[in-house]
């Protein structure tokens, strides 16, 4: 493991980091929703799989938005080139800059536009709903996996 640390490009480094913090941050919450006096979080995983708000009559199914699993794949994407780029011994190709530049800037523009106006559209139907650390945590990762990308390509 230290080999593969010491023969990894300052760009893999940082790119392999932010996708490390992007996955594990997929699994702490992301949203914290207020309802009828019930105040539930939500990770990623299950914002994107769906999930049972509430209880007994306050309950109500939020349906699952699939594409947020793209958010995760792509964290995967990016260990997989640097992993490559160590078993392949070049130090930094052009491609695994624009790779990770791909990989990193995919993610967020999906997040974007998922959560873009999300806050106006709960307060109208009388829900109250805040960003955790999980979505912060995410957005971090992958803005530092398109910071590797750069790095990669100005080697």
């Amino acid at each position: 493991m230290n080999e593969m640390i010491e023969k990894s490009s300052k760009g893999h480094k940082v790119g392999s980091s932010g996708a490390a913090l992007a996955i594990l941050c997929f699994f702490l919450p992301w949203i914290m929703v207020s309802c009828g006096g019930q105040t539930t979080k939500v990770s990623g995983w299950e914002l994107a799989a769906g999930k049972t708000i509430g209880q007994g009559f306050y309950a109500q199914q939020m349906e699952g938005k699939p594409i947020l699993f793209l958010a995760l794949l792509a964290a995967f994407g990016v260990l997989y080139l640097a992993y490559a780029a160590f078993k392949r011994g070049s130090l930094v190709p052009t491609m695994d800059g624009y790779g990770l530049i791909a990989l990193g800037g995919l993610p967020l523009l999906i997040l974007l536009i998922q959560f873009s106006g999300a806050k106006d559209q709960a307060a109208q139907q009388g829900i109250y709903l805040e960003y955790q650390v999980g979505l912060w945590g995410v957005v971090i990762g992958y803005i530092a996996a398109i910071a590797g990308g750069v790095l990669n390509l100005r080697e």
